[in-house]
């Protein structure tokens, strides 16, 4: 297979500007917020954004990425392979699965998307623009990740040199976008980050993405999976009007911490998750989830371009705690809303 890196102005498969639903809140600063700060939905972590050190935490970060080889070498070459890298261990500290789905597909599918958002829009450079945002969501993510822990950590070095830069890679070829796009409708379903002016922090932020392949015996129907912070299995109903009804149930991370077996590595505890999903023309209209994450048991997101009229149609979203309190906030086309709990 011959493979062609994508030019400028060439054909988008990820980012076509649809007025309605999570493409139409798609944008570089949801990407970042979504990105960025996805971990919040972890209950360990502080929803309080501005309390967060990430001077600290960058420094942290940025020193274990300058010395990558001492770290490998002190962590073991074995265990770097086959817990970040290579799908050969399956222990609750195995780091490859989120690799491969959540940065080097996800993140690699978000490069190309972001680029046929910058170039749709008249942006000058949209490969720059679009792997500086990636790159800076990334690293984001690892600075509130780290939390405040410092001294040695693996988990960068295979994030961010191997499967994130990778999946820039990976996605700047049209035979690979093509394929995700066509053969497996890859796309991004995440949610709708709210500043809280209650409270001055950041909910229901999370970063999510959706592949389905058509079943060949079974017309009308799809084989869906939804990955990201979880990994969900199901199945979709589509219509002739180009919506579609899908259903998934599988596993999500409820906690992450340092592997007692191996201290510069991460491993995570697993919990319930369930979702029930409407899209039209895979850009998602309304989700209602459902996990064992007790501040996010349940969670409704109705996007942009549902309800009211195109000229104003905000999007809206409610999340239920398992103690019965409730937040919610309204958004808006390319922006992160505003909420109230």
């Amino acid at each position: 297979m011959l493979l062609h890196a994508a030019p400028a102005g060439a054909q988008p498969f990820f980012y076509t500007g649809k007025d309605f639903g999570s493409e139409a809140h798609f944008s570089p600063v949801t990407v970042l917020l979504n990105g960025g700060y996805d971990i919040l939905q972890l209950d360990k972590y502080e929803q309080h954004v501005f309390s967060y050190a990430l001077g600290s935490n960058a420094k942290t970060v940025f020193r274990n990425l300058g010395r990558p080889l001492p770290l490998i070498n002190r962590y073991g070459w074995g265990n770097f392979l086959t817990r970040e890298v290579l799908p050969l261990n399956y222990s609750a500290g195995a780091a490859w699965w989120p690799n491969y789905q959540l940065h080097l597909i996800g993140g690699g599918m978000t490069y190309r998307r972001l680029q046929e958002w910058f170039d749709a829009y008249g942006v000058g450079a949209p490969e720059i623009w679009s792997a500086a945002t990636v790159m800076g969501y990334h690293l984001l993510n690892e600075f509130v990740e780290n939390n405040n822990l410092e001294g040695e950590l693996i988990d960068p070095l295979a994030d961010i040199y191997l499967f994130d830069i990778g999946g820039i890679v990976l996605f700047s070829f049209d035979n690979v976008a093509r394929f995700f796009s066509e053969e497996l409708r890859l796309t991004d379903w995440s949610n709708q980050p709210t500043f809280m002016l209650s409270d001055a922090s950041l909910r229901n932020t999370g970063q999510y993405f959706v592949v389905r392949y058509e079943l060949p015996f079974w017309e009308n129907w799809s084989a869906l999976y939804v990955f990201g912070l979880n990994g969900m299995g199901g199945l979709s109903r589509h219509f002739e009007n180009g919506e579609s009804l899908s259903f998934a149930a599988g596993l999500r991370a409820s906690d992450v911490f340092e592997a007692e077996d191996h201290p510069f590595a991460l491993a995570a505890n697993l919990t319930w998750n369930a979702g029930l999903y409407w899209d039209r023309e895979n850009s998602l209209l309304a989700s209602l989830l459902f996990s064992g994450i007790s501040t996010n048991f349940i969670t409704l997101n109705i996007y942009p371009g549902v309800i009211g009229e195109k000229a104003w149609s905000p999007g809206f979203w409610c999340t239920v705690t398992t103690e019965g309190d409730v937040m919610g906030g309204m958004t808006a086309r390319w922006s992160p809303g505003l909420g109230w709990k």
